[in-house]
C-alpha cells in the first residue's frame, strides 16, 4: 500500500515547491510551520523507551510544544495487541505510535489506523523532498533503524568478532552474550550465522533457523525483551557481545564506553508513525508528524541517533561522519540486509506460535 500521489496533490505540490525557492535553501521556515501547525491539547505518543524517547523529546517533542501549544505525552512501548483490544473496547488511548513495518501492515488489514493526512505534511515539507519507495498511505516513514554485532572492546582487544558466524563461535570468542528476544530479527541472524547469502534470507527457511538457534541457545547470558535494557547492558558492561541496536551502539561508542560494531551482516527495517482509527487527538497526531517531517529536526536527530530518514533534503545537512553510521547509506547497505515486513505479516501468527514455544523452553 505504497502512497501515490493524485493529480490534485501533484499540483499542489509543484505550486508549493516553486514558492519555497524564494526563501532560500531551507524548504519551509519553522514559523511558517509553527504557524501553520499551531494548535491546542495534546497529543499522547507511543514510543520506544530509553535513550531514544529522550532523544525524541529533545530533538521533535519538546520543540513542537514551544513552538505550537500542542503537548506531547509520551506513554509506553507501541504494542498491536493492545491497539486492537483499545479499539474493541472503544477506549484508544494512544494518538500516534512508532511503529515497526509489520506492524503499519498489520494494523492497517485489521482496520485499527487511518490514512495520514499528506496534505498537511506537504504544507511544512514538499512532495518532492520526500523518498517516494518509503511512504505509504497508512504510515509515515519514522525512522530506518539497523542491528548489529556490538561488543566490548575491553573484553575483545584484539581479534573481534567480524559477523554472526562469529557470535556463534563461542569457542573463538567467548563470553557473555545477549539477545534480543524477538524472532523478528533474530531468525535472520541465526540463518545468516549459518551462512546464508543476504539475497537469499526470504522466504525464511523457519526449520533451518530453529535449528541454529538450539546452538546458541545455552550460551545465551540475557534475554532483552525491553529494548531500553540494551541501553543498560552497555552502560554496565554486562555483557561481552550482543546482537545490537545500531543506534543505541553508537551513542554508547560515542560516549567513551568500551563499544564498537560492525555494519557487516547488519540489518534494517522502515518504521512507521501511525495514527489509530478512533485516536482522540488524531489532528494533533497527523501536525506532529508533519513537524518531524522537515529536513531540518531530522538532520538534528541522526545527530543522536544514526537512522535513515524519509526527507532527502536531511542529508545535505548530515556530516560524512554521521552518514557513516547511517543503516541505508551508499557504504553500508551493500553489507545489509533489508527486514521484509511483508513476509512477517504474511507469517506473522505461524512463526509467533513457534517462538513462544521454543522460547519458553529455553
Amino acid at each position: 500500500m505504497k502512497y501515490t500521489m493524485n493529480r490534485r496533490e501533484l499540483l499542489a505540490a509543484t505550486a508549493f515547491a516553486g514558492a519555497t525557492l524564494a526563501f532560500g535553501s531551507r524548504a519551509f521556515a519553522a514559523d511558517d510551520a509553527a504557524a501553520t501547525l499551531k494548535g491546542s491539547g495534546k497529543v499522547v505518543v507511543s514510543t520506544w523507551g530509553g535513550s531514544y524517547v529522550d532523544a525524541q523529546t529533545k530533538v521533535f517533542f519538546k520543540p513542537f510544544t514551544e513552538a505550537t501549544g500542542i503537548e506531547v505525552v509520551t506513554t509506553g512501548t507501541p504494542d498491536a495487541a493492545k491497539l486492537k483490544l483499545m479499539q474493541q473496547s472503544g477506549n484508544v488511548e494512544w494518538d500516534l505510535l512508532d511503529a515497526e513495518g509489520q506492524m503499519m501492515l498489520l494494523a492497517a488489514k485489521d482496520d485499527l489506523i487511518q490514512k495520514v493526512n499528506y496534505d498537511l505534511i506537504h504544507k511544512v515539507t514538499p512532495a518532492d523532498d520526500l523518498l517516494t519507495e518509503a511512504l505509504n498511505e497508512y504510515g509515515f516513514p519514522s525512522v530506518a533503524f539497523g542491528w548489529v554485532l556490538t561488543w566490548n572492546t575491553d573484553t575483545y582487544k584484539s581479534g573481534a568478532p567480524g559477523n554472526w558466524a562469529d557470535f556463534w563461535n563461542v569457542e573463538k570468542f567467548p563470553g557473555r552474550r545477549a539477545v534480543y528476544a524477538n524472532p523478528r530479527p533474530l531468525l535472520e541472524v541465526a540463518l545468516m550465522a549459518d551462512g546464508v547469502p543476504h539475497d537469499k534470507l526470504y522466504p525464511l527457511d523457519i526449520d533451518r533457523a530453529f535449528k541454529k538457534l538450539d546452538e546458541l541457545k545455552p550460551h545465551v547470558s540475557v534475554w532483552v525483551e525491553n529494548t531500553g535494557q540494551f541501553d543498560v547492558l552497555l552502560q554496565n558492561a554486562e555483557v561481552d557481545m550482543m546482537m545490537g541496536s545500531l543506534g543505541r551502539s553508537t551513542i554508547a561508542k560515542g560516549k567513551g564506553l568500551p563499544v564498537d560494531y560492525t555494519m557487516n551482516d547488519g540489518l534494517w527495517q522502515q518504521s512507521y508513525w501511525i495514527v489509530p482509527k478512533d485516536a482522540p487527538n488524531a489532528e494533533n497526531a497527523m501536525k506532529l508528524i508533519a513537524w518531524m517531517s522537515q529536513a531540518q529536526n531530522e538532520a538534528e536527530f541522526v545527530k543522536i541517533y544514526p537512522y535513515g530518514m524519509p526527507n532527502k533534503k536531511s542529508y545535505d545537512l548530515m556530516s560524512a561522519e554521521t552518514k557513516a553510521n547511517i543503516p541505508t547509506s551508499p557504504q553500508n547497505l551493500p553489507m545489509q540486509a533489508q527486514i521484509d515486513a511483508a513476509w512477517w505479516t504474511a507469517n506473522n501468527e505461524e512463526v509467533n506460535r513457534r517462538w513462544l514455544d521454543w522460547y519458553s523452553k529455553r
